[in-house]
């Protein structure tokens, strides 16, 4: 009997070819995989520098224009108070020759947060919860990303400090941005040798 050479594969050969695309196929999906997590990091990251940005750029031009009453002892930087930290940034400015409470506060709205910015009359005392700002705004958006901002003093100086978390590869990893920023008109403003 002669026997015709068969073309084709053997079942050993099907396997072990089947076996070595889905090893292939594991190893691209699991780079892919990873490389979204990395990407969903990265942009929950740069969402708060963003914001950061945005929010530090409008608190400092806001903050350098700040100054003193004519004949007024008392500081323009209402809150904190002098070497502390607080959550509210709450100081006094001149706007359009009228005088203005500027305060900035961390506000959460649905499980998200936003720094928010409220506006009062000078006369008007900013600190009562009852009182109505004349003017509020959100300064960054709603961000899951927030945690707080605090907001240091020392001096003429403050430093803003923001706290954010973000989800890397299914845990929470905590992160902060940290700036200072100077009153240029604080009657503490004086460098001392």
């Amino acid at each position: 009997m002669n026997r015709k050479f068969r073309r084709g594969f053997t079942l050993i050969e099907l396997v072990v070819a089947i076996a070595i695309m889905l090893i292939i196929f594991v190893i691209v999906f699991s780079s892919i995989s990873s490389l979204y997590r990395i990407r969903k990091a990265y942009d929950q990251e740069s969402i708060l520098q963003q914001n950061f940005r945005f929010a530090l750029e409008r608190i400092s031009n806001e903050f350098r224009q700040a100054n003193k009453m004519n004949n007024d002892e008392n500081d323009i930087i209402l809150k904190p108070t002098n070497n502390s930290v607080d959550e509210e940034l709450v100081f006094k400015i001149n706007e359009n020759s009228s005088w203005k409470v500027v305060k900035y506060y961390t506000k959460e709205s649905g499980g998200k947060y936003v720094l928010e910015r409220s506006e009062y009359d000078y006369a008007t005392d900013y600190g009562s919860l009852s009182e109505t700002p004349e003017s509020s705004q959100p300064v960054t958006e709603e961000m899951s990303q927030l945690v707080k901002i605090y907001f240091a003093r020392e001096g003429g100086k403050v430093g803003i400090i923001m706290v954010g978390d973000i989800d890397y590869f299914d845990k929470s990893s905590r992160l902060s941005y940290t700036t200072l920023i100077f009153s240029r008109n604080s009657p503490e403003q004086i460098i001392s040798k």
